[in-house]
């Protein structure tokens, strides 16, 4: 439902290309907290006092879920956006996301803005 209004209300090139730039500004987070794990694991030291190393051991922890989560985040953008993708073109004319939503349920309803032929977009 959700992705079908914002493909009505942006249209679908514009729409695909927020999700891209969602989709690795997620990578590019967990690209960072990745680097702050690594960073702190080479300096984590159990010689120093307890609340030093409870404190870096618990962002690594968060720097982790961080990077497991962005990571999750990417992947299911990427395979959204590539189904809706692979279903934009129209099967009369050959256009490329040129079309206009008509119904968003149960599934979105899709119209050719070239050649007016309707589909649906699972």
């Amino acid at each position: 439902m959700e992705p079908a209004r914002s493909i009505s209300r942006l249209g679908f090139a514009k729409w695909y290309e927020r999700r891209l730039i969602e989709a690795f500004a997620w990578l590019v987070t967990a690209l960072l907290c990745a680097i702050y794990v690594g960073v702190s694991l080479e300096g984590l030291s159990f010689r120093a006092p307890t609340p030093v190393w409870l404190g870096t051991a618990a962002g690594m922890f968060f720097g982790g879920l961080i990077v497991c989560h962005g990571l999750r985040c990417l992947f299911a953008i990427l395979k959204e956006a590539e189904h809706f993708v692979s279903q934009s073109t129209c099967a009369a004319c050959k256009a490329y996301a040129k079309f206009k939503v008509v119904d968003q349920q149960p599934r979105m309803t899709v119209r050719c803005s070239v050649c007016s032929h309707e589909w649906t977009i699972a």
